[in-house]
């Protein structure tokens, strides 16, 4: 067993007035399959990074073993049978080692780069996000090798992925990082406990605040009567007073400004610590949309309908009725068609030779809204892009706020965002579309489970049609009312 032991860790990116991590100190066994959470800009490949040694900071981290890691250019150089090996562990034919790389499928490649990685004996795996290119079923077979590993570090937003494969968990949260020794969901639902503990004594604090903010406008009315009394024992009367009248008089003033003083300062003071005592909460602001109602009940209806690219047929026997209202899961296995079908649907297939045969029925006058996985369509800045595709401008920004976009980040160039951010500009553009019908087709890849679970609330209450290709089964669990296999 080797341990990282982390002392003191400080580090921002050169720039940016951010601190990712300041003063962290932490340990960390090689042994354990360790879950690296947190939402989306908050450090996890850094974190991976720093481990590494590719970056400057400040502090200690010492005990680091050989790394290895994923994503990467190219397999480790071990003996073949060691990767064929742990390809068959994966269920992935172990014949795809003779195959260049760009004929590989997305998901061929995500298990061939794993294969690598555990097949170098001393080494220790640092895994950023590996589901990206991996279906359902790809998934829960990656997840079930992991889970027979010893020793790695996992980056993943799918969070039943991640529970399946870790028995550790670091969470990067907006004050620090916290270490447990459970699943993921097990940290999320004590975490969401804790919240709602947190928001009820916050609520309380808040009333005791407001009590205190009252007593002290009375304090400054009282000040205010002070200061009267103080003047008007010093204006000439209009009639003879003796002098014990004037006497009386500035002393009960100088007793009502000692006294208003003295409140003043105990009122601050109590202000000041209930202010100390609210939490800072990691909460992400709620996202609304509001889709369209189409006169048609029924808008799309497809019976025994072939699709075929470039005139090679990808599947047939599709049967899809879309009810309005209703949210349905195309699912399946990679390449077996659910991009293409969303393509066709949308209009934009035959830019890829894209045709279909069979009886289909799409309704005049329907309105889409369409969230692909390509993000390469996104060119300048937010307000450029939202001029391009008639967004409104403050409807687009506000959303993307309540995202986690700073403004800084709204004039910036997309080309310098991640690809966890530009898919939030996609999903952003698509909730300022008041549309009939929703396309979406896997709208969560590098999106964090805060976010998720936000968008998941909007579409689980909100009555707007929705037709989507997701491979995050808790995701899928919690909004579809239908689920469509393709063959």
């Amino acid at each position: 067993m080797a341990l990282i032991n982390i002392q003191d860790l400080t580090f921002g990116y050169d720039g940016s007035e951010k601190i990712l991590f300041e003063n962290i100190t932490l340990g960390i066994d090689t042994t354990w399959r360790l879950g690296l959470a947190g939402r989306n800009g908050r450090g996890k490949t850094t974190f991976l990074k720093l481990l590494q040694g590719e970056l400057p900071y400040s502090g200690t981290i010492t005990g680091v073993p050989q790394t290895v890691t994923f994503p990467s250019e190219e397999v480790p150089d071990v003996e073949e049978w060691k990767i064929r090996k742990e390809l068959n562990l994966m269920d992935c034919d172990p014949d795809i080692i003779y195959r260049p790389l760009e004929t590989l499928s997305g998901g061929e490649r995500t298990k061939l780069m794993l294969a690598g990685l555990f097949a170098s004996e001393g080494s220790y795996p640092l895994i950023d996000e590996p589901t990206n290119h991996l279906d359902r079923t790809g998934r829960e077979k990656v997840a079930e090798y992991l889970s027979s590993k010893d020793g790695f570090i996992l980056i993943s937003h799918d969070r039943n992925f991640m529970d399946k494969c870790t028995d550790h968990t670091i969470v990067i949260t907006r004050t620090g990082i916290e270490l447990t020794s459970s699943t993921f969901s097990v940290w999320w639902d004590n975490n969401e406990q804790r919240m709602q503990n947190e928001t009820a004594r916050n609520d309380q604090l808040r009333k005791e605040m407001s009590s205190i903010e009252s007593a002290m406008r009375k304090n400054s009315q009282w000040a205010s009567k002070a200061e009267g009394y103080k003047n008007r024992s010093k204006a000439p009367s209009k009639v003879a007073e003796d002098h014990f009248r004037r006497t009386y008089e500035a002393e009960k003033a100088r007793k009502l400004m000692s006294l208003s003083k003295n409140l003043e300062r105990r009122n601050e003071k109590k202000l000041e610590e209930k202010k100390g005592l609210l939490k800072d909460m990691e909460r992400s602001e709620k996202l609304k949309i509001k889709g369209s109602e189409h006169h048609n009940r029924t808008p799309v209806i497809l019976k025994d309908v072939s699709l075929y690219r470039y005139g090679e047929k990808i599947t047939d026997g599709i049967d899809l009725t879309v009810e309005r209202g209703s949210k349905i899961s195309l699912q399946g296995k990679n390449g077996c068609g659910k991009s293409t079908l969303i393509k066709y649907l949308y209009g934009i297939g035959e830019e890829e030779g894209i045709t279909a045969e069979g009886d289909i029925y799409i309704a005049p006058g329907l309105k889409i809204s369409y969230v692909g996985q390509d993000t390469s369509s996104l060119k300048g800045t937010i307000y450029e892009i939202a001029d391009g595709w008639g967004a409104d401008k403050t409807q687009l920004s506000t959303i993307l706020v309540k995202m986690g976009f700073t403004k800084e980040m709204l004039y910036r160039d997309v080309a310098a965002l991640s690809l966890g951010q530009k898919k939030f500009i996609m999903i952003a553009l698509s909730l300022c579309e008041q549309a009939d019908l929703y396309l979406w087709d896997e709208p969560l890849n590098y999106i964090d489970v805060y976010m998720r679970k936000e968008i998941e609330r909007l579409v689980r209450e909100n009555d707007i049609t929705l037709l989507f290709v997701e491979h995050d089964i808790g995701f899928t669990k919690a909004v579809a009312d239908t689920e469509i296999y393709l063959k």
